[in-house]
């Protein structure tokens, strides 16, 4: 059977075209993680947010889960595409997608934005953000959460709020509001140091800790700060610990560490308006893109 690659991104393009062969590493519902033992490519449904690993099929999420795809089947990657094969069970059945009439994306972030620009984006983000329901780190900065995350005042903490939070809520406020004091006193190798705590902390495909850390990382490029003592330092620490995170979740801070994240990210140069941005990220994962905003904010506010 042949299916079409429909959107991908430049990044993904590169990879694509670098590979030869490789195996299934991981199947879900809507998506079929590649991988050639070092690099990771996702395989998506029709209407998937493109991220900068992205391979945008034109199948339906009903299509897509009817594939007899299994962890571990043989990929072969070629020119216009890639071939999946049923090692073991059915060497005959092969899935292939092409790459013939599809649309690529530059999800590079590299221009810094000024100001005024700034500063509408992120009162834009923190509507957005305030309004989310999505779980994940939002509640950390909701008016409500107690000690104020986005004034690095550990001060005024509300009775009882602790008890609506949750254990991973609870560690990341400790580790966000540390690293505040930190970045107060300018010890900027502690408060990274601090930070990275969040790494690979909370459940699921993508911890939510490092989809904030992803938003941290964009936040570097958005407000034009990627040489501050801080940013550099949080830089290094995340290149080194990318094998301490789930395989996934790594290829996306990778992604960040060259600049790369995904459409809804690089579309806030637009300074899109917060039900915008709400709607954009929140279709991200069940919390991954709405982490993903919360550390953008927090890096705005902080950096």
């Amino acid at each position: 059977m042949e299916y079409p690659i429909t959107q991908l991104s430049a990044y993904a393009e590169s990879i694509l075209e670098s590979l030869t062969a490789g195996t299934v590493h991981s199947v879900y519902r809507r998506t079929i993680n590649l991988t050639d033992g070092r690099q990771i490519l996702s395989l998506q449904t029709e209407h998937s947010p493109l991220s900068p690993i992205s391979l945008i099929s034109g199948l339906n999420a009903d299509e897509f889960g009817a594939l007899s795809v299994k962890t571990g089947d043989e990929v072969c990657f070629h020119k216009d595409g890639l071939t999946i094969r049923n090692a073991g069970r059915n060497p005959r059945a092969a899935y292939r997608f092409t790459c013939k009439d599809f649309r690529v994306y530059d999800l590079k972030l590299s221009t810094p934005l000024n100001a005024p620009s700034r500063l509408t984006l992120t009162a834009n983000i923190q509507k957005a953000v305030s309004c989310a329901e999505t779980g994940g780190l939002a509640a950390l900065f909701h008016p409500r959460a107690g000690p104020p995350l986005l004034s690095g005042d550990a001060d005024g903490q509300k009775p009882g709020a602790d008890s609506d939070l949750s254990f991973v809520l609870l560690a990341a406020r400790n580790y966000l509001l540390r690293c505040n004091e930190f970045i107060l006193a300018k010890k900027y190798p502690e408060a990274a140091s601090e930070l990275i705590r969040l790494l690979g902390l909370g459940c699921g495909l993508t911890p939510s800790g490092d989809d904030f850390l992803c938003g941290v990382l964009a936040g570097f490029l958005f407000s034009g700060n990627t040489e501050h003592p801080f940013a550099k330092r949080l830089r290094d620490i995340v290149a080194d610990k990318l094998a301490d995170t789930i395989d996934i979740s790594a290829a996306f801070l990778s992604c960040a560490l060259k600049n790369q994240f995904s459409l809804p990210v690089v579309r806030l140069y637009r300074l899109p308006p917060p039900e915008e941005i709400l709607a954009s990220f929140g279709a991200v994962g069940h919390s991954s893109g709405i982490d993903t905003l919360c550390g953008l904010l927090w890096c705005l506010t902080h950096i």
